[in-house]
């Protein structure tokens, strides 16, 4: 009897913790070094999509959890693109730019000139904007379709090959 519940014990742990580990995967990682990022983009030839979030901005928790998320739950994004979402008003928050100092978050809104939030801006790795910006249409069963498109039109922007589906 006692072999049978150290099974469900040792078989709910690993349960438990594959879980755990799988959640964290399916989240949008907030930047904190672009100097990094724009070494490692360079490197992959791949665009960085820059998520331009505010803090308690109800539509950019929606369009974050409705067509984002799903996204890089279901590896969409893998290979193409490196995501990462910047809060720009959140209060004792800098982030290293892309030349490795540290500037507060709304910086990088004054710098890309995103006035509407929530937006997303692709940058190469030097931190230029190219392709086509992304900013919050409401219509979140077309985000995944257009959000394709636009990296396809960074990837050309970047003379890299690959294309999404």
């Amino acid at each position: 009897m006692k072999l049978i519940q150290l099974f469900y014990l040792i078989l709910l742990l690993t349960l438990g913790f594959s879980t755990t580990v799988k959640a964290d995967e399916w989240r949008l990682n907030t930047i904190e070094d672009f100097s990094k990022l724009g070494q490692k983009a360079k490197q992959d030839k791949l665009p960085i999509a820059i998520y331009f979030n505010r803090v308690r901005c109800g539509a950019c928790e929606k369009l974050k959890d409705a067509a984002i998320l799903p996204m890089i739950e279901n590896g969409l994004l893998d290979g193409y693109v490196h995501m990462v979402e910047i809060r720009t008003d959140a209060k004792n928050t800098q982030t290293r730019d892309f030349y490795g100092e540290q500037v507060k978050n709304s910086f990088f809104a004054e710098l890309y000139n995103v006035t509407t939030f929530p937006s997303i801006v692709f940058v190469n790795g030097d931190g230029d904007e190219i392709g086509k910006r992304m900013v919050n249409s409401g219509a979140y069963d077309y985000v995944p379709y257009r959000l394709k498109k636009l990296i396809n039109r960074a990837l050309v922007d970047m003379d890299n090959d690959k294309r999404m589906q």
